[in-house]
């Protein structure tokens, strides 16, 4: 990591809001609500503020006993009802990551009633699949930005005592990803796969 990264850092510390925080690019898919996310302030949380994007782009979000993670509706203009419902005894991480996928099945536009599972032969039909792989991608987005993955990668390394200049091996960074993965209130696992796609940390 070199002091390009370190100076974005400094600069992402002091945003005040979603703006700040997510590519241009990304806040255009949401359209009419592109304005509302980007204003969401920031604060003093390092993890995103999941309920308030939902409700800055007019989706309910209600936790109940389901049978898998979660599910939305999102009808046709006729009956405009945008609707997640999220399994109350799950984790909070996991609540967290159900409701920014759940947010982007409505966002990107998938009509009617989307479920999540982890486990893809649930799905009947390419189409299915090929929402549901959208919607987990749109989700690491949407949780897990790049500008404040890496300040928070950044903060985690300084506070376990290493440094920037040194080389890392897998140990350290498992360490580093579990402590960041408490920052951002998501599962280690999936932030380890977040970083991966970025290559933040690279193989010398």
């Amino acid at each position: 990591m070199n002091y390009d990264i370190i100076e974005v850092i400094v600069i992402r510390r002091k945003a005040m809001s979603y703006k700040d925080i997510y590519s241009p690019e990304f806040l255009k898919k949401f359209g009419e609500y592109e304005q509302n996310i980007a204003n969401i302030p920031l604060g003093t949380s390092q993890e995103i503020d999941v309920n308030a994007i939902a409700r800055a782009c007019d989706i309910d979000v209600k936790f109940d006993f389901v049978g898998h993670s979660g599910w939305s509706i999102n009808n046709d203009e006729e009956n405009q009802q945008r609707e997640i419902i999220v399994n109350q005894f799950e984790p909070e991480y996991r609540q967290r990551f159900t409701i920014a996928h759940e947010i982007g099945h409505i966002i990107l536009g998938h009509k009617g009633k989307s479920y999540r599972t982890d486990d893809m032969t649930k799905y009947k039909n390419t189409i299915d699949r090929m929402n549901e792989v959208a919607a987990n991608n749109f989700a690491a987005d949407l949780i897990m930005p790049r500008n404040l993955v890496i300040s928070v990668i950044m903060e985690s390394i300084a506070n376990l005592g290493y440094s920037v200049d040194q080389s890392f091996d897998e140990y350290d960074i498992s360490e580093i990803t579990k402590l960041a993965a408490v920052t951002l209130n998501v599962s280690k696992q999936a932030l380890s796969y977040r970083l991966e796609n970025l290559q933040v940390f690279i193989d010398e």
